[in-house]
């Protein structure tokens, strides 16, 4: 059995921590953008453009996009006098905190930690999307063929109680169970590299997941059970985003990470192979023909154009994960990337 591991660099959030429940709309210091200076002032850029910019993702092919313009350095020889540092965190709402925080100036992941973020007023926008994704929902107990033989049956593995995969959990449960929180408190929060190895071990019953771990988890045994497509249609999985004050700061910098994620896109659309071959150096053990499958695959698509966010905020503000349903013109930075978006 493989287990999918990026190549070692920066420090991961620690997995593993139970949650039960969802998740509180009040984040400490968020009110206002307190720590991301988007407080509906103007931003301060009397010190010019930033020299450090940190880029944060998480584990998966769900950002291939960036893991591309990072393995070919496309922002690095854009902006040579700039210090650029990748960094990989087990989940979105650990993104978001490294945010608002000031230590990370660029984040992607799913739409749920996003619109949780701001709704909460943090401040920031959407970029560019990355692609489109199902997430499967996998286990490898025979006796499980739907949620209701889930229920009640073992923990569920996903990266955190507002993660995309936790609403999709939550929207089948509701139109299967008739209670979106009918399995909350089997959730716990797991990276999912970390949730392939529990599932393959037997310690989870499922782990909502994303590729290439679904293919993984498959090869091994597991099947799914359900999916997102199926609930919340065609959706972005992950997309880019920045604070507002950052953008008016540094204008340049997002205009070309919005263009390094077309470009990444068009390779991968174009020529899977090289692609593919790129990013089996940034993860461990995993051939490029399985990563060229995972690329190809009917239902990923690698495209730009933010799609779904509407329909995930309609649902999460039903199940109080968020106040507002926001306009799709507030989320999204103007740019080509992003015309079109929903």
């Amino acid at each position: 059995m493989r287990i999918f591991r990026q190549t070692p660099g920066r420090p991961r959030t620690a997995p593993g921590v139970a949650v039960a429940g969802v998740v509180a709309l009040a984040l400490t210091g968020c009110g206002t953008g307190s720590g991301s200076g988007d407080g509906g002032e103007a931003a301060d850029c009397s010190d010019g453009p930033a020299k450090e910019i940190t880029i944060a993702h998480q584990p998966g092919l769900g950002y291939a996009p960036l893991l591309i313009a990072k393995q070919q350095k496309t922002l690095e020889k854009r902006f040579p006098d700039t210090e650029i540092t990748w960094r990989e965190l087990d989940s979105g709402a650990a993104i978001r905190d490294g945010m608002i925080a000031g230590d990370i100036q660029v984040g992607s992941g799913g739409i749920a930690p996003f619109l949780v973020g701001y709704d909460t007023e943090v401040g920031w926008k959407i970029v560019t999307g990355l692609e489109k994704m199902n997430l499967q929902l996998m286990t490898k107990d025979p006796s499980i063929k739907s949620l209701k033989d889930l229920r009640g049956k073992g923990k569920i593995a996903m990266p955190g109680p507002d993660s995309i995969q936790s609403v999709v959990l939550r929207k089948a449960a509701e139109e299967q169970l008739g209670d979106a929180k009918a399995l909350d408190s089997q959730i716990v929060a797991m990276g999912h590299p970390d949730g392939r190895q529990a599932l393959a071990s037997g310690q989870l019953a499922a782990h909502l997941t994303s590729p290439p771990f679904q293919g993984q988890e498959k090869a091994d045994g597991a099947r799914s059970i359900a999916n997102s497509y199926d609930v919340f249609g065609e959706h972005t999985f992950n997309s880019a985003f920045t604070m507002s004050s950052f953008e008016a700061c540094n204008s340049q910098f997002v205009s070309a990470l919005a263009g390094a994620v077309t470009e990444s896109n068009r390779l991968i659309n174009n020529k899977p192979a090289e692609a593919a071959k790129l990013l089996s150096e940034e993860f461990a053990d995993e051939p490029a023909k399985e990563i060229e499958k995972d690329l190809t695959a009917d239902d990923v698509e690698f495209d730009t154009t933010p799609v779904g966010f509407g329909t995930f905020a309609g649902f999460m503000k039903e199940i109080g994960l968020i106040r507002e349903v926001p306009e799709s013109s507030d989320l999204f930075f103007d740019n080509k990337n992003t015309a079109g978006g929903n």
